[in-house]
This record gives structure tokens, C-alpha cells and sequence, in this order.
């Protein structure tokens, strides 16, 4: 089993922690702001908390707090069908806003990821949190409790429920743990459609790159990256396009082969064929204008030449 089952509140919480802690802690399943029988003596609850530098809500708020988290998934109709991507969306403001409640003196990351898991599973999704780590989970809650509209918490649980995504997480790890690297001891995470990435790539397939960068261990789809990778040591610089829809790019047999042969078109006149060879240079220098890597430059470049050359013979 999975532990308790519930309707995803307060009270399944609870109980999710009173499940997991039960041989450790007296007052598991109790919040911070109860006063459970311990050793025979009621404690007193526990208002002002705090870990390192992150200051967590006042345990006289604690209530408004978990009403707070728990309203992205009162309704079951929300999540029911969802993709991923819409279950991390709001699995994510849930996990983001537990954390800031903090709700149980201790236990609190264990009971939310549980709880988080199962709420998943409820929907059919699969959250996988082994491939979190600990720095990463860390500073994914302290960017949320700075500024509540951060995707991090967001982009954590998708890392860990998307398919692709999760696939190119354990692609991050098997990597690192061949070099002798502890996974777990680095900030892991999946590229986002948008992002410039710059860095080492330390491994590659037909579907996944990992690189190093400043910001840490980053899982790109290798379509994303040029055909032609750097030697050893050399950085690279790319801007990610991919959402993870798929990973690689579609072998022949994927393509479309439905669409009927074209018939062979007329020779060029000589305007149409200057016309076109200019058209083509138009194009490859807007597309080298986009580019920061010098072998994308140079694999261009030849593209270039082949593309003018065989216009040329028209």
C-alpha cells in the first residue's frame, strides 16, 4: 500500500504524517499549532519558526495557510485528464505553499512529497521525487517563499512527473554517478523551451545531452544541440527549444512518407536561378545572425556552399 487514503486537506495530510512517523515522533499527525500529550505533558505549540535564512508562516496563521494550499486541488474536476504539465502547474503551488506553511515540527518534506506522490497517483500521473535532490528542493523553496509566483516548485514536480522529462533526470544521473558523482548531491534539472544554456556537455545519446553549467547539472533534449558536438572541455552555448513532447530527433521510419513523390519541376531561367540563390543566402544569414557557436557557424557554412552549388548546376 501506499499509506492513507483521503480527499487531499488537512486531514489527509495529517494523517499521511501520523502513517510515516508514528514509530519516531508522540505527536506525529499533530500540527504546530496543537498542544499534543508528550511524555505525558501537554507541549505548547510552536509559533515563530525558522531554518537558516527561511522564515517559515507564524503558527498562529497556520490554518489560513493550509486553506491557502489546498485550493488549487479543492475541486477533483481540475486535475481529472490532466497532463503533466497541468498537474505540476498546480501540484506545484500546492507543494510550494506547504512548504511555506510548515505545517509539523518535523517531517514536513517527507509528509508533502508523500502527499504529493499520492495526489498524483489519484490522477494517474507517476511523481517519481527520488530524482530531486535535496539542493535542489532547497533552493526551490526558498525562491517560492521569496516570491510566491516563482515556477520552481512548478518546474520541480514536472522534472519529476513528465515522462521525457523524468526519462532525461535519469539519463542526468546514470551520467553523474558514472563519473563517481552522488546525483543527490548536485542541483539536477530538465532545460526549458527558451532558455540560452551554456556549458560542458559530460554525456550524450540519441534522445538526452547533460551538461555542466554555472547553475548546475542541466538535461537538455539532444535536438536541441547541433549534430556536431565540441571536443572535451569546450563549452557550448544553445538555446532550448524543445517542451519535451519528444526526445531526439524522429528517426526516417517516424517521418511522414504518406505524401505522394513530387513530380520534377522545370529547369530555372537564369533570373529565377540568381533569384533563388540570393533568396537562400537571405536566409542562411538571417540564420547565422541567431548563432553564438562556432561549429553551428561553420556547419552552416558548409550547408551554405552545398545548398549554392547545387543551385548553381540547375
Amino acid at each position: 500500500g501506499h499509506g492513507p487514503t483521503g480527499n487531499f486537506d488537512q486531514t489527509h495530510l495529517k494523517a499521511i504524517h501520523a502513517h510515516i512517523f508514528q514509530d519516531v515522533y508522540e505527536w506525529a499527525g499533530h500540527t504546530r499549532n496543537e498542544r499534543p500529550i508528550v511524555d505525558g505533558q501537554r507541549v505548547e505549540p510552536i509559533g515563530a519558526m525558522r531554518k537558516g535564512g527561511t522564515e517559515f508562516l507564524h503558527g498562529s496563521r497556520l490554518q489560513m495557510g493550509l486553506d491557502e494550499a489546498f485550493k488549487p486541488i479543492r475541486s477533483p474536476d481540475e486535475l481529472r485528464g490532466s497532463t503533466p504539465e497541468q498537474f505540476a502547474e498546480r501540484a506545484g503551488r500546492v507543494l510550494a505553499e506547504l512548504n511555506f506553511v510548515h505545517p509539523f515540527r518535523e517531517g514536513n518534506g517527507r509528509t508533502q512529497e508523500t502527499f504529493i506522490a499520492e495526489l498524483g497517483r489519484r490522477y494517474g500521473h507517476e511523481v517519481d521525487f527520488s530524482l530531486i535532490s535535496k539542493p535542489r528542493m532547497i533552493e526551490a523553496s526558498i525562491e517560492t517563499t521569496a516570491n510566491p509566483a516563482s515556477p520552481a516548485m512548478q518546474h520541480l514536480v514536472e522534472d519529476a512527473t513528465h515522462p521525457n522529462r523524468a526519462e532525461a533526470m535519469r539519463a542526468a544521473f546514470r551520467e553523474l554517478s558514472a563519473q563517481d558523482e552522488n546525483p543527490l548531491q548536485h542541483h539536477v534539472r530538465t532545460a526549458r523551451a527558451g532558455e540560452r544554456v551554456v556549458g560542458q556537455v559530460i554525456g550524450h545519446d540519441g534522445r538526452v545531452a547533460v551538461l555542466v553549467t554555472d547553475s548546475g547539472i542541466v538535461a537538455a533534449d539532444r535536438a536541441d544541440l547541433p549534430a556536431r558536438l565540441p571536443g572535451n572541455d569546450q563549452e557550448i552555448t544553445f538555446t532550448a527549444r524543445s517542451e519535451f513532447s519528444q526526445l531526439g530527433r524522429p528517426a526516417e521510419s517516424e517521418r511522414d512518407v504518406s505524401a505522394a513523390p513530387l513530380a520534377p519541376s522545370a529547369p530555372l531561367t537564369p533570373v529565377e536561378l540568381r533569384r533563388a540563390i540570393a533568396d537562400a543566402n537571405k536566409a542562411f544569414d538571417r540564420i547565422e545572425s541567431t548563432l553564438a557557436n562556432d561549429a553551428d557557424k561553420k556547419d552552416l557554412a558548409a550547408a551554405r556552399e552545398q545548398i549554392n552549388s547545387l543551385l548553381s548546376k540547375r
